[in-house]
């Protein structure tokens, strides 16, 4: 028999129990929510004492949906899932925090959510520092990118990009395999695919009017160079301008100890320093475009040593440069 504390918490027994197991995908029957409220604090109650909470929480103007023959389902919460998804990955893109303090932040967020929402947020990648935009509608593109990679379907967006002639469009059509999306350096991206051949990467901030399609994706593991699938931790340190493109392997001739901690900083892990003949070198794997203009905002402390087709190309980069400056 449930004592007259319990009858009085019995209210907030079920509006726990549809915030923690229930969303739009997975309504409870009053069966499903008084065996919950047995299993949690056990109190045996039955369908009609359940069914009158819930009409006390209903007009108490808490958002509980009815859905004919399934049952109920907890809907406005406190914050919206890109709200949440957005605050979880600012969080641990912070430099500030430790990774016990994101952790411990993190679960208090993911708290909002219902227990079958919280293994939807796997995919985001954390990295480097928060980022902020005046994007009005970054929240819906993150949650209807969100959705498609849930449901494996393809999707179709304008893509905003810089424009000098006002006779050409503003926007670029775009019609793509979402795979995942990252926060790196402070931006999100939408890690992506048009075919076979490779994968592209879009600011996130930059994307409009995006759609889901009935199409079903192409897996990324029949994706040239992924067919093992992506290793986010390797993918980020590759691209570090989240350039598109092939990685190589390359070697790096430092000129000191000072400028290594530029490569640790940008290579991380990704990186292994050595000395050789009384000389610093760095073997590292990276995106190649990426690693060519890397090499150009820091060429006087390194000297790009191989491989030698990404040595010439820097060189020609190089000598373009300083014909522009010759004039």
């Amino acid at each position: 028999m449930a004592s007259d504390t319990n009858k009085k918490l019995l209210i907030f027994y079920v509006y726990n129990m549809l915030k923690e197991y229930s969303d739009e995908n997975h309504p409870l029957m009053q069966k499903e929510i008084a065996s919950l409220i047995y299993r949690h604090y056990g109190m045996e109650c039955d369908r009609k004492t359940i069914s009158a909470n819930i009409d006390c929480l209903l007009s108490l103007n808490y958002d509980i949906q009815k859905v004919p023959n399934k049952g109920y389902f907890l809907g406005e919460r406190e914050l919206e899932e890109s709200q949440i998804t957005y605050l979880i990955d600012s969080i641990f893109s912070s430099k500030n925090i430790t990774s016990g303090q994101a952790q411990e932040l993190s679960k208090k967020l993911y708290s909002f959510l219902s227990v079958y929402k919280r293994k939807k947020y796997n995919f985001i990648v954390k990295s480097s520092s928060v980022s902020r935009t005046n994007n009005k509608e970054l929240f819906y593109t993150i949650d209807i990118i969100s959705e498609a990679i849930e449901k494996n379907k393809k999707i179709k967006f304008n893509y905003i990009r810089s424009n000098l002639d006002e006779n050409d469009s503003r926007y670029v059509s775009k019609y793509v395999n979402p795979y995942l999306m990252v926060n790196n350096k402070g931006t999100y991206y939408l890690i992506c695919g048009y075919n076979k051949k490779g994968v592209a990467n879009y600011k996130i901030d930059k994307i409009k009017d995006i759609k889901i399609c009935e199409e079903d994706i192409l897996p990324i593991t029949q994706v040239q160079g992924f067919e093992k699938g992506i290793d986010i931790s390797k993918y980020i340190n590759e691209n570090i301008y989240m350039f598109g493109g092939q990685s190589v392997n390359a070697t790096l001739l430092i000129d000191s100890q000072y400028t290594v901690s530029y490569v640790e900083e940008w290579f991380d892990d990704n990186t292994r320093i050595y000395k050789k003949d009384n000389k610093i070198y760095a073997d590292i794997v990276a995106n190649e475009t990426a690693l060519i203009y890397w090499c150009l905002q820091y060429g006087e402390g390194v000297e790009l040593v191989s491989p030698s087709t990404t040595r010439e190309k820097t060189k020609q980069a190089v000598t373009r440069i300083y014909n522009k400056y010759q004039r």
